[in-house]
């Protein structure tokens, strides 16, 4: 499991290269930005602890689900979203909210969903 973390997380820091440089440039990269991916992992580690979802080892494909929507959100928020709004640390925080919602969705709604 460590393994499988540590590959999805490099996996997350080689494709969100180019939005964290963006956002860097434009002095609009903060903590939720960088700390997006650990967050979503640790919340999904509590949630599925917690017993909330359904529990089989077959639901690890959550955690890189949930880390390409961050990243498809991270892209969002420094390409689109602070284009139309100037207030780059409430997109940042809005961007790791919904994150983190779907680590809810997805423990929510993984069962009903085909293997």
């Amino acid at each position: 499991m460590i393994v499988f973390t540590v590959i999805c997380l490099l996996i997350y820091g080689i494709l969100g290269a180019v939005a964290v440089t963006r956002a860097k440039r434009k002095n609009a990269l903060f903590w939720s930005d960088i700390a997006s991916p650990i967050l979503v992992i640790v919340v999904w580690v509590a949630v599925t602890a917690s017993g909330y979802g359904h529990q089989s080892l077959s639901h690890l494909v959550e955690v890189p689900i949930a880390l390409l929507c961050a990243l498809v959100l991270l892209y969002i928020r420094v390409f689109v979203a602070d284009r139309y709004s100037e207030n780059y640390r409430y997109n940042s925080y809005a961007m790791l909210g919904l994150s983190l919602l779907i680590v809810f969705l997805l423990r929510s709604f993984m069962p009903f969903l085909p293997e």
